[in-house]
């Protein structure tokens, strides 16, 4: 999708042409494994054999093959002069022959649910199997077709400057973007619309924000005194961070991030949106140099990231089975470091973008179980409805 992009930086076009290769390349990143194995299975050798410019023809060429009953002479032909512009002829007979044999593909063996979810839900096999574990098999078919859905978008309105209304009215009018209000202070457009290149967006009217990832903070600010002192200490690119200083202008916000070019990330958000920079440290949330106490600590941990399947399907093909374990391992590091700097009846904020319970309830309870002088006063799961990110959310209060 990155490189996607690039090429459009690069090399503009047409609105049309963007549309449908974004269409392309977002269908081929949700099927990735299935691609994957249907080139392999038809040409009956691994893909890392083949160049790298010979993979990604195969891959675009197989979906459109496959699964939109493309001819593959056609397409062909229609890449000719651009592979011919790269290398040998060679690679284009070699195309031509694998698509030939895709389009006689008859599709994968199905002897379990975790083959049907591969080959008609697109889920890799472990994630199938490990959905099914947590949430049994009916809802864990639930959840996939929710994540399969086109996906919407959100926008929060930056209420300092304008209302959700009034920015949902010029995207009607001015943009002809389809939408509607949703909780405060969101705005939901009926797809993914190019916001990014319109003037309120470079005058920063609003952000980009999936409205699931800010009920967390919403409920947070509400229960702060007033001017509160504040660590988001896993805070770039700044969505959350700059959502507690739209809400709460009276808050002094220290933002942490390991990454400092993410933290440059936070700035320019901060900058275009024309609010007061936060106090920014350069760190590790488990190794923080702080030496006092904050009323509040907005802990949004690294995670397995399974709940934004829906809005980027291809990163479920690029991680494993393993991979939330790492996380856990990582969450309990820093929830135990940032356990020492909320204040007495100061509040801790933990969220993630996960749907997997070891790093959601469980870590909570875990939490609870060894760090007594907390409770519990708030604790949500938000499901990726409508390929919507699947998010959580835990309000803790120190004793």
């Amino acid at each position: 999708m990155l490189a996607r992009e690039q090429i459009f930086e690069n090399h503009p076009a047409p609105q049309k042409a963007r549309e449908i290769a974004t269409v392309i390349t977002n269908e081929v990143g949700r099927k990735w494994g299935v691609i994957n194995e249907i080139i392999e299975l038809s040409q009956n050798e691994p893909l890392s054999k083949s160049s790298m410019l010979l993979r990604a023809s195969l891959r675009v060429c197989a979906y459109l093959v496959y699964f939109e009953r493309k001819n593959p002479y056609h397409l062909v032909n229609l890449i000719r002069n651009f592979i011919l512009g790269k290398t040998r002829e060679g690679l284009l007979k070699r195309l031509f022959f694998v698509l030939r044999k895709i389009e006689k593909f008859k599709g994968g063996s199905v002897k379990s649910f975790e083959d049907y979810a591969f080959w008609y839900q697109f889920f890799p096999r472990w994630a199938a199997r490990k959905m099914v574990e947590e949430f049994g098999q009916e809802e864990a078919l639930r959840l996939m077709e929710e994540m399969n859905k086109l996906p919407f978008m959100t926008v929060r309105a930056n209420t300092k400057r304008i209302t959700p209304e009034k920015l949902l009215f010029t995207f009607k009018e001015k943009y002809r973007f389809d939408g509607e209000l949703v909780d405060y202070p969101f705005v939901k457009l009926a797809k993914v619309y190019p916001v990014m290149r319109t003037d309120e967006y470079e005058e920063g009217l609003f952000s980009i924000q999936d409205k699931n990832t800010a009920v967390g903070v919403l409920e947070l600010v509400k229960l702060l005194p007033e001017s509160s002192c504040v660590l988001d200490a896993c805070a770039a690119p700044g969505r959350k961070s700059s959502l507690i200083a739209q809400e709460r202008p009276d808050v002094e916000l220290f933002c942490v991030d390991i990454s400092r070019s993410r933290l440059d990330k936070l700035v320019r958000e901060f900058e275009r949106l024309k609010f007061e920079r936060p106090l920014l440290v350069a760190a590790d949330a488990s190794l923080l140099p702080f030496k006092g106490g904050f009323d509040a600590v907005v802990a949004d941990l690294p995670c397995s990231g399974s709940g934004t399947w829906g809005k980027h399907p291809e990163r479920k093909w690029f991680t494993s089975s393993e991979r939330y374990k790492e996380c856990v391992l990582v969450q309990k590091k820093i929830l135990g470091e940032l356990s020492g700097f909320v204040k007495p009846s100061g509040y801790l904020l933990y969220s993630t973008c996960s749907i997997w319970r070891e790093e959601n309830e469980e870590m909570v309870d875990w939490f609870l179980g060894r760090y007594l002088g907390f409770k519990l006063l708030k604790m949500e799961r938000i499901p990726p409805e409508n390929a919507s990110t699947g998010f959580f959310y835990a309000i803790l209060q120190k004793l």
